[in-house]
Parts: structure tokens; C-alpha cells; sequence
């Protein structure tokens, strides 16, 4: 396990100092510390108080979905230990562990799982509750990514490939929505997909890998019950609490473009707005790939290209810098000072089951 930390946090230092020094000779070093000497300061605090909104977003959507799948009243889930000053502590940490920790997102809901569980929520609702947020959040990006791509191809300047390339990218996304939506009206073809990879698996298994085959079913049998469980939550949730919880989904990735736009005009470099966030939705979306810890090199290297499609300057990639040193960088050290805090022990809890009760 230390090996592993150690390669990974080699690995994030050599391409984060390789970002770092290659992209501000872009635009050349003399023009980008021109760039950063005249910074706004009130501007690059709005900026990290942009970035600071966002994640206060994404944390009441978790407190949210944890209420609802522990059956608490979203007004009393302090009593229970789920607090804003909580989950936002629980949020940044998750944040900065799947940037600096191998295995990405899937390291930030490993610690999230731990820290709910510590707070005495069960192992299902605490998986009902990560599947609703991530479902929430990865489709208000989907709706974000779509706009993106729809911009770019009516005002980016683009060849035959690009072209094809983003009208690809459009309508897969658009099958994606379409497909959601289906499984959403009538999981039917799921539960049967589930079962016939579910077969197809076991027989893989019993050939090659003799006595897993039990454990396979029971993980395949799990993920189609959890599947179930989600969409019975969202169908569930009230109409003002699901509209609530979007708005929450789309304020995290908001407040977070907001963040890059403030950065923009924080250094002075021009781009116009729709540009921005178009950039910004497709450069994030790629950035979700898990090809390297929270996107890094990969983000900045796809919104540059997409920002020269619609013709702004090598300049860009300061502000860009700017921005991921509050995106990315600067939730690692704060994980490492807050996630001590999320084990501490809470004072007594009433149980679940009498909120169930009082308020069901």
C-alpha cells in the first residue's frame, strides 16, 4: 500500500510540475508573470470563493441524498451527525483523495464510505445515497457536455475531423440521455442485460477461475438490487426535493465554471463567455476519464485546444493554471488536515429508526 501512495504521488508531482512549467511557456514565462504581476487580488479571491460555493453545493446535495435514503427530514440532519459543516468537510476530503490517492473516484467514495459508516449509516443506504449524488451530478454534466458540443459545432472553427469527431461526441451523448430515460421508464431490459452478463460471466468464471463463481453471482445479484433501489429513490423523492437536488447537481459544476471565468478576467485575458463554457464542459467531461488522477494534464491540455478551435490565444493557459490551483490542487493539503475531523466522535445520536417513525 506505501509503494503504491509513493508511485502515485511521484507520478501526480512529475505531471503536475510538467503542466506547470510547460504551460506557461505558451504564451512565453516573461508575458505570463506580466499575466500574474497584475492579477485582481478581489478577483482571485471571487474566484476561490466561487470554488468554495461549489463544493458547498455538492455537499448539501450529498446531505440531501443521505437524508433520503436514512429517511431523515433534511431539516434535522444535524441531529444525526450529517450537518453542513460535515458533509462539507467530508466533500473536500472525498475531493482532494481522488486527485492525490490511486484509484481516483473511486478513492473518494472509498473514504466518504468509511466516514458515513463511522456516523452509523448502514452499508446500503450509505451506497443508495453515493449513487444518487453521482447519478445527479455526471448528468447535469451530460446536459453541460451536450450544450458544449452543440456550441462548438455552430461557432468553433473546425476541419472535417473535428467536426465529425464533436458530432459524434453530441450524439452519443444524446443516445446516453435517451438510453438513461429508458432504463428510468422500464429497467426491464437492465434486470435482463444484469442476468445474461451475469451467465455469460459465471460460465467465463467456472472455466477459468474455479469456486468464484458464488461470489461473482453475488456481486452481479447486488449491483442489479442496488440499480432497483436508485431508481426507486429518484422516483420517489417529492417533486420540490428532486428539483431541489438538480439545482444543487448543476450549481456544483456552475459555481465551479464560474470559478475559471473569474480567473479570465482576474488576469486580463480576453475570451468571450460562451467560449469559456463550452471549453469548460468538454475539457471536464474528458477530464472524468480515468486516465490520470482527478484529469490532471488531460484537462488543461483539452480545453487549450478547444479555446484555440475558437480562436483565443496562447495566453489562456495562464488563467487556466490559476484556476486548477483552486480546482485541483488546493483540496489535497486540505483532505490531509480535515480527514482526521471526520472520525471524530459525534455525541449521542438518536437511532434511524425513530426518524423513520415520527416522520414517515
Amino acid at each position: 500500500m506505501r509503494r503504491s501512495l509513493l508511485r502515485n504521488a511521484v507520478f501526480l508531482a512529475s505531471v503536475g510540475l510538467a503542466v506547470h512549467l510547460l504551460l506557461p511557456r505558451i504564451p512565453g514565462v516573461e508575458r505570463s508573470l506580466e499575466l500574474v504581476s497584475r492579477a485582481s487580488a478581489p478577483l482571485v479571491a471571487a474566484a476561490l470563493a466561487a470554488e468554495l460555493l461549489s463544493e458547498l453545493s455538492y455537499a448539501a446535495l450529498l446531505g440531501r441524498a443521505i437524508a433520503a435514503a436514512a429517511g431523515i427530514p433534511p431539516r434535522l440532519r444535524s441531529r444525526r451527525g450529517f450537518g453542513n459543516w460535515y458533509m462539507l468537510r467530508l466533500t473536500v476530503t472525498g475531493y482532494g483523495a481522488s486527485h492525490a490517492l490511486p484509484g481516483g473516484g473511486a478513492a473518494g467514495a472509498a473514504v466518504a464510505y468509511t466516514a458515513l459508516r463511522n456516523r452509523g449509516l448502514g452499508r446500503r443506504r450509505i451506497g443508495l445515497a453515493l449513487a444518487t449524488t453521482s447519478a445527479l451530478t455526471y448528468g447535469a454534466l451530460g446536459v453541460i457536455l451536450a450544450g458544449s458540443l452543440l456550441y462548438l459545432l455552430v461557432r468553433g472553427n473546425l476541419d472535417p475531423t473535428a467536426r465529425t469527431a464533436a458530432s459524434l461526441g453530441f450524439s452519443l451523448t444524446l443516445a446516453g440521455f435517451v438510453g438513461t430515460y429508458a432504463v428510468y421508464r422500464n429497467p426491464l431490459p437492465v434486470r435482463l442485460a444484469l442476468e445474461g452478463t451475469a451467465r455469460a460471466l459465471l460460465q467465463l468464471v467456472g472455466k477459468n477461475l474455479p469456486g468464484r463463481e458464488a461470489a461473482l453471482e453475488r456481486g452481479l445479484l447486488r449491483l442489479k438490487a442496488e440499480l432497483g433501489a436508485l431508481r426507486r429513490e429518484l422516483m420517489s423523492a417529492r417533486p420540490g426535493e428532486a428539483l431541489r437536488m438538480g439545482a444543487l447537481a448543476l450549481g456544483f459544476w456552475a459555481f465551479d465554471a464560474l470559478c475559471l471565468l473569474i480567473m479570465f478576467r482576474a488576469l486580463g485575458v480576453d475570451a468571450g463567455t460562451a467560449e469559456l463554457l463550452a471549453a469548460y464542459g468538454i475539457a471536464t467531461a474528458a477530464g472524468t476519464l480515468p486516465l490520470t488522477p482527478g484529469g490532471i494534464g488531460v484537462f488543461e491540455t483539452t480545453i487549450l485546444a478547444v479555446l484555440v478551435l475558437f480562436g483565443i490565444g496562447a495566453e489562456a493557459a495562464v488563467p487556466v493554471l490559476g484556476y486548477r490551483l483552486f480546482n485541483f490542487w488546493l483540496p489535497i493539503p486540505l483532505a490531509a488536515l480535515l480527514y482526521p475531523t471526520l472520525h471524530s466522535r459525534p455525541g449521542p445520536r438518536p437511532p434511524l429508526s425513530r426518524f423513520r417513525r415520527r416522520y414517515s
